[in-house]
């Protein structure tokens, strides 16, 4: 299978619609609810939909943004609008670009195809990321061995996270934890209107989480020796009318 690069500027339009039931799903899959509730609600099904030709055992996720505009309501419905933004040449594989923008919230994933790279493309913009030297506030996290099954719930359909054949042919020994389910672990019940992270390692479900902040935003998240997510958070308002 190959990836179809005539993705690459393809616009999908749908209406979503939520309510305090959705709000509370999510806030069941992460242990707390958080802004960050509006990733899996503008891009419904996961960030891996319309990667046409891929080979989707070879696919992860590998960063995450988020915008609030406005504060989302307890429900309400809006148009959002997705774009593939950009196919990147890694050389080892392919980083393909998405945005999902509406009027509450806008949210970018970047996906890495390994096998592939080498098109001769651009490399694309590297973000940095790290964390301060100064001590954080650290808690803990144990997730369940059914805690992806419970994201699932959120409308991330991807079968690395529910299937153990196909999580077998992508190389683990049984289905993933959703990164955006770890990002929402280390995020629960904090506020913000910005947020940027990468996924560093899979997180298996069962796995205790360690999760640092610091009061400049940024945050890290690992399972035993393994740092798996590192990002951060700005805490600037937004217009509430």
């Amino acid at each position: 299978m190959v990836l179809n690069h005539n993705i690459l500027g393809v616009v999908e339009r749908q209406v979503r619609t939520w309510s305090a039931d959705d709000a509370g799903v999510y806030a069941s899959a992460t242990g707390g609810y958080s802004p960050a509730f509006a990733i899996p609600l503008l891009q419904h099904g996961g960030p891996q939909l319309g990667l046409t030709g891929a080979d989707m055992t070879q696919v992860l996720h590998a960063e995450q943004s988020l915008w609030l505009h406005r504060p989302l309501p307890a429900h309400g419905s809006t148009i959002v609008t997705k774009t593939v933004t950009g196919i990147y040449d890694k050389g080892s594989g392919a980083l393909v670009v998405s945005t999902w923008e509406s009027g509450y919230a806008s949210t970018r994933s970047s996906c890495f195809v390994k096998g592939e790279g080498g098109f001769g493309g651009e490399r694309g913009e590297t973000r940095e990321f790290g964390v301060p030297d100064t001590e954080p506030e650290v808690s803990y996290f144990r997730t369940s061995t059914n805690q992806a099954l419970r994201y699932c719930e959120t409308g991330d359909v991807n079968p690395m996270h529910h299937d153990p054949e196909f999580a077998r042919r992508a190389g683990f020994p049984k289905p993933i934890l959703h990164g955006v389910c770890t990002l929402g672990i280390t995020v629960r019940g904090r506020n913000f209107t910005e947020l940027h992270a990468r996924f560093t390692a899979p997180v298996l479900p069962g796995d205790e989480l360690r999760i640092e902040h610091w009061a400049t935003g940024e945050f890290r998240t690992s399972a035993g020796d393994r740092q798996v997510l590192v990002g951060s958070v700005r805490f600037s308002e937004v217009d509430s009318s």
